[in-house]
């Protein structure tokens, strides 16, 4: 599950903005600084690759647990098959990487930490899913950039080298939800030294970026990317974030009210438990929630529907592929109102003709149920149905 998220409520705050492509009226204005320009050509190496992570699944809860902790999950060789036959055709993979890397100067990778994502890479491979693999959780990053930022491309490096001779269904993503000091304005020339290390051995590979903002849509206006013709943009999509992560207790409190349905409105209205002390802005949303109609209703498709077409928008204008590399409900939801999150979310991204990765395969998200080895019940109509 997710372990950070303090600052994505703020998304909940603002005024939704109009799409960015309006219907025969107002065309997409550009936003970004003029350092970013449009890419030539029609058939970009990028876009051939995002045909192969059309529909992921995260493998959340594995790799990316520090040794030592206890809450993280396991998978086994035959999931792999099972997330082929269910009809993923990709997975991503996160990896705490820095949790394994020796002192400086050379910031040296644990041979651990290389078998064990060799494990997940190679049985990913074996049974015809692309696989993407990140740095995940580098909080000293997200604190520190500069102090940080030769550790984050001395590992880059070391990836980049051990992975050189896999074939191209392997792509590399540079670092999960930059937040904290690590802004779009921050990453971006940080970026573009991680990509030109990772290009000295990998000059074919496939490499996703996030904005900053935790990944956050709006930060897209502020990515600046070098002209490398092979890069994928990822965003990342929680919203509506009282919904998907409701009794999470990762999240500073802020997300304590269960029995939040999607979509809203409820037959009966919610009343929170008057113990909780709710902030003023959770209040609110839970009076709108309780009375707009459903196209209306921050509890419903509303709450991301405006933000995937301006992303469609900036990807049609840039000529760069959007991979929708975070979506996902938490299972204190009641089972119904997360098939319902699930399949529409997954329609509106394939509206908006973007590849997407639901969070996660067996952890607090689950697609797979691993006691009873089989998928979640109505999961799979839900993101493969019609």
């Amino acid at each position: 599950m997710k372990t950070q998220f303090i600052m994505l409520f703020v998304s909940l705050l603002l005024t939704v903005v109009p799409p960015a492509v309006a219907t025969g009226e107002t065309a997409f204005k550009p936003s970004n600084p003029p350092e970013l320009k449009p890419l030539a050509g029609r058939d970009p190496p990028a876009y051939r690759a995002s045909q192969l992570f059309q529909h992921g699944v995260n493998l959340g809860n594995y790799l990316e647990v520090p040794p030592g902790q206890k809450w993280g999950v396991t998978v086994a060789a035959d999931e792999f098959a099972a997330m082929k036959r269910e009809g993923f055709d990709h997975v991503r993979v996160p990896v705490g990487w820095h949790h394994y890397a020796r002192k400086a100067p050379e910031f040296l990778l644990a041979p651990e930490i290389f078998a064990r994502v060799d494990f997940a890479v190679t049985n990913a491979l074996g049974n015809g899913l692309a696989v993407l693999i990140n740095i995940h959780h580098f909080d000293e990053l997200d604190a520190n950039p500069a102090g940080t930022t030769t550790e984050f491309l001395k590992i880059w490096a070391q990836i980049a080298a051990h992975y050189r001779q896999f074939p191209q269904p392997l792509a590399f993503e540079l670092d999960n939800e930059p937040h904290g000091q690590a802004t779009t304005a921050v990453m971006n020339p940080i970026y573009a030294r991680a990509i030109a290390e990772i290009r000295r051995t990998n000059p074919h590979r496939t490499i996703f970026v996030e904005p900053g903002g935790w990944g956050s849509i709006d930060e897209l206006k502020r990515l600046v990317l070098p002209p490398d013709d092979n890069v994928i943009v990822s965003v990342h999509c929680y919203d509506p974030f009282l919904f998907t992560h409701q009794g999470a207790n990762w999240t500073s409190g802020m997300t304590p009210v269960t029995g939040i349905g999607f979509p809203g409105p409820p037959a009966q209205p919610l009343v929170p438990d008057p113990k909780l002390k709710l902030q003023p802005w959770v209040k609110d949303w839970i009076q709108q929630y309780n009375t707009l109609p459903v196209a209306q209703n921050p509890g419903s498709p509303v709450a991301f529907a405006d933000k995937l077409k301006q992303v469609r928008a900036w990807s049609d204008y840039y000529g760069r592929p959007v991979h929708l590399g975070e979506f996902g409900a938490y299972t204190k939801a009641d089972a119904p109102s997360r098939l319902n999150f699930y399949s529409a979310m997954r329609h509106t991204a394939e509206t908006n003709q973007l590849g997407w990765c639901i969070w996660d395969w067996s952890a607090g998200f689950r697609y797979w149920d691993a006691a009873e080895d089989r998928a979640v019940p109505g999961m799979h109509a839900a993101l493969f149905g019609p």
